[in-house]
């Protein structure tokens, strides 16, 4: 049987996957998440997609907006880098975008998601001239994940690696202790909170996929959580750590 023997029914199932999508938009055509006008085939209207606080000129240590073209690197960066190598955030942590997150999370809402995984992609093909060997999801201790019933970041890994032909692992890096949720906490406390909670183990034989890493998760505050996951997978191997976040928040001199 030859390759384009092979790729046939691949075809036929991508074809068939994409007009049962247009006859579904077509019997219930959508709506806007923001406005609530109709969409088409989207989640979002032209306009409201359109007003997304998207992540331009930024750090590329940390993805903090920076306002002089100039600059390369934020302050806390060049003062004090993270475990990571790069990172890369598609949207400013503001609304709209704080709505759909929460919609996403806590609401299980998966239009929302879509939002927020189309835009990480969007951003990755745009910024990262160097894609990783696989992809991780920060993840969930089991008991939240339980009771949440799915791991966002999972979600969102797992649309970046479909778009991007990108293998995803969600079980390498794994919660091994449950910690206190980190809102309301500070840099500090949520440093300490974190603190030894992750594990990693690499798969025998596949550890040549590991040498690059790019770890995915939907908001960035202090960036403690990505950096004692970046920790870890460095002292299991891995030899460059890249952060994928769907938003980035500011710093407190930068709120409007």
């Amino acid at each position: 049987m030859n390759v384009a023997t092979q790729q046939y029914p691949l075809k036929i199932k991508a074809a068939a996957t994409g007009l049962s999508r247009v006859i579904l938009d077509s019997l219930l055509p959508r709506h806007c998440l923001m406005c609530g006008v109709g969409s088409g085939a989207e989640n979002l209207c032209e306009p409201c997609s359109g007003e997304l606080p998207r992540v331009g000129h930024c750090c590329l240590q940390c993805s903090l907006p920076l306002s002089h073209p100039a600059d390369r690197f934020c302050g806390q960066c060049l003062s004090r880098p993270p475990p990571w190598d790069f990172a890369n955030s598609a949207l400013v942590y503001e609304y709209p975008v704080s709505q759909m997150v929460c919609r996403f999370k806590f609401g299980r809402s998966l239009a929302c998601g879509q939002v927020l995984s189309r835009e990480l992609i969007r951003a990755v093909r745009q910024h990262c001239a160097c894609l990783p060997d696989c992809i991780l999801p920060v993840p969930l201790h089991r008991l939240r994940l339980f009771s949440r019933t799915f791991n966002q970041a999972e979600v969102l890994a797992r649309q970046a690696g479909k778009a991007l032909k990108i293998p995803v692992y969600g079980s390498v890096l794994r919660r091994r202790r449950r910690t206190r949720a980190h809102s309301g906490l500070d840099a500090a406390s949520r440093k300490k909170n974190i603190r030894g909670a992750f594990a990693c183990s690499l798969p025998d034989g596949k550890r040549a996929f590991f040498k690059h890493v790019a770890l995915v998760d939907d908001v960035m505050t202090t960036g403690a959580t990505l950096a004692e996951c970046s920790r870890t997978l460095k002292k299991a191997g891995a030899r460059k750590v890249s952060v994928w976040i769907t938003a980035r928040t500011l710093e407190p001199h930068q709120l409007s």
